[in-house]
């Protein structure tokens, strides 16, 4: 999926009873725990290493719980370098404590990290996501990414997730919006 050229300016807004920041020393413990439990391939300290050194200063958000003070989700801003979208951002590695899910944590969180990445210069914004994932591929539609429809099969899957998620399916408008870029 991927950021339009010349979408609206973002404005976050977090739920009540919730915080976003960015990263603090010792978040690598309950970021872990989040990947864990956001069913993602296992996490170690190389994933974890290679990772962090992608994420734009100011980059990295956490949710958090005001009450507890208990971290409850996460997001990051990496730097693409690649060379096969050399100056294009990634949001990477959404994903909220189980139970806190529902709450508009996932769109707090995307949203933050899209306007780091406007604000940070870049004019290429992407994801990937399974899916599978249709929560996640929800925020990201509402949040205005678009999928990249370019062959039938893609366009097969995504008319399927549009149904499952309740989304009109529009790739004709999609690709009129993103051929621009």
């Amino acid at each position: 999926m991927v950021w339009p050229a010349g979408s609206p300016e973002i404005a976050p807004s977090v739920p009540q009873g919730y915080a976003i920041r960015t990263y603090a020393a010792g978040d690598e413990a309950r970021f872990l725990w989040l990947m864990e439990h956001g069913e993602f391939d296992p996490w170690g300290d190389d994933k974890l290493h290679d990772n962090v050194a992608r994420v734009i200063p100011g980059g990295w958000f956490f949710a958090v719980e005001q009450t507890s003070r208990l971290v409850v989700g996460t997001v990051m801003c990496l730097h693409n370098y690649t060379g096969r979208h050399p100056f294009t951002g990634d949001i990477g590695w959404l994903a909220c404590d189980p139970g806190h899910r529902g709450r508009g944590l996932g769109l707090s969180l995307a949203s933050a990290a899209t306007k780091r990445f406007l604000d940070a210069g870049y004019r290429s914004i992407q994801l990937h996501t399974e899916c599978h994932r249709l929560p996640a591929v929800r925020v990201y539609l509402k949040l205005g990414y678009l999928p990249v429809v370019d062959t039938a099969t893609t366009e097969l899957l995504w008319e399927s997730v549009c149904t499952q998620v309740g989304w009109p399916f529009r790739p004709d408008e999609w690709h009129a919006r993103l051929g621009a870029q």
